[in-house]
């Protein structure tokens, strides 16, 4: 679980901004949407929401976790000289943009041990990285790494033990996603690299997530049937037919014998719906068939399972666009829930839908704001506000449409209205 997010010049992020999932106050309020990782001393959001106009920086965020993502699990795989692409400053200030992007995140591995990562990096090399961590309540370093020095120059604490600690890289390269991707490594670091690149999940707008496993799941299956018949999609079960025309498939030249499987695993079972008639029979619809919201839903039911199963985190960018309101919602409670959520899953999204926006579903500090001011965008949370004028059950969607929060689009209707016209 991610406990803060500290982002630096980051796209349209110019200066230092933090997003929380600590939740440290109105312990009272929706009590069942913290979970405790480490055993009751330190509460964390088992959701959070990002509002804001078109072009706030609300996506930026969520991308700055995917380029975290790429320093700590893919930088490695860069050859010497290589441009660090992640690496894109704020562009509309002469002192950001050559200047470098800093994250700083601090998060409960599945394994609920709490760590501190923080990078530092420009388009060619990795400035500064150190990892810490908490055997006790005293923080503790496991290594710090500064530009400049060679890969022998890593310094290393204490609780560093139980492996190989020296791996040689380029200066673009993370230590991280060196020593991480490396059997040599002591449990610890593929622990931290491990959480990232399987944990941290990432879901771009109208994007579905692709993974076939769960065509060979009965189980999973048969309980996916049963929750699409929950949700007033007519469907009464799934059945899943071998698609004959597979074997006959004639790729271009040049498509890689990876990328063949997998379009033949994703083609080779088909799902079926099932769809009782008038008479009481069984009709089969093709997944083609089905709405648009049906299959989005669909799609992402195994996802949701997997995530659940392995405590992961998933960011979803526009949840609203995806999915209806009614099942957007539904996706958020069964997060907030923690009876299902019994691993500490954490969903993180951005949305406009208001109905969201409620003290039904939300506590004050699982909403946030995106904002952009000379283009550079900050991020606050409705729990800034004094509590005594914004009560845990005010109306919070209403009063953001308001304007009382701000982070709404600016739009000037009568120049618009002019142009026009011709005026």
């Amino acid at each position: 679980m991610i406990i803060d997010f500290t982002i630096q010049n980051f796209r349209s992020i110019k200066k230092e901004q933090t997003f929380s999932f600590y939740a440290q106050k109105s312990l009272n309020h929706h009590t069942d949407n913290i979970a405790y990782p480490d055993g009751g001393k330190i509460g964390v959001l088992r959701t959070s929401g990002i509002y804001g106009a078109n072009a706030s920086g609300k996506s930026n965020m969520l991308l700055a976790f995917e380029a975290l993502r790429f320093m700590i699990c893919r930088s490695g795989e860069l050859k010497e000289g290589d441009i660090i692409e992640p690496h894109e400053p704020f562009r509309l200030s002469k002192e950001t943009i050559n200047a470098p992007t800093v994250f700083e995140i601090e998060f409960f591995t599945i394994e609920n041990v709490r760590f501190i990562y923080k990078i530092e990096y420009n388009s060619t090399e990795i400035i500064f990285e150190s990892l810490d961590f908490y055997p006790s309540i005293k923080k503790a370093n496991i290594f710090t790494r500064y530009g400049g020095l060679s890969w022998k120059d890593v310094k290393f604490g204490s609780s560093f033990k139980g492996g190989k600690k020296q791996f040689a890289f380029f200066s673009n390269n993370s230590y991280l996603s060196k020593a991480g991707n490396s059997a040599d490594a002591p449990d610890i670091i593929r622990t931290v690299y491990n959480f990232f690149r399987k944990n941290l999940l990432h879901l771009e707008p109208d994007e579905n997530f692709h993974d076939n496993e769960w065509k060979n799941d009965a189980v999973l299956i048969n309980k996916m049937a049963k929750i699409l018949t929950k949700v007033d999609t007519g469907i009464t079960g799934i059945e899943l037919k071998e698609n004959s025309q597979v074997k006959g498939l004639d790729f271009p030249s040049g498509i890689p014998e990876s990328l063949k499987k997998r379009i033949i695993s994703d083609l080779k079972l088909q799902p079926w719906f099932n769809h009782k008639t008038e008479d009481g029979d069984v009709e089969l619809f093709s997944e083609n068939m089905e709405s648009s919201g049906t299959r989005k839903l669909f799609n992402m039911l195994p996802l949701l399972m997997k995530t659940f199963e392995k405590g992961s985190v998933l960011i979803l960018d526009e949840i609203d666009q995806s999915y209806h309101s009614h099942l957007a919602e539904l996706i958020i409670k069964l997060f907030n829930n923690p009876l299902i959520n019994r691993n500490n899953a954490q969903l993180i999204f951005s949305t406009h839908n208001l109905n969201l926006m409620s003290p039904q579903i939300f506590r004050r500090d699982q909403i946030w704001f995106a904002e952009k001011l000379k283009g550079a965008t900050t991020f606050y949370s409705l729990d800034q506000y004094d509590k005594d004028i914004v009560k845990s059950n005010s109306p919070f969607g209403k009063w953001y449409e308001e304007g009382r929060f701000g982070a709404i689009p600016n739009i000037d209707i009568k120049t618009i209205a002019n142009i026009l016209k011709g005026v």
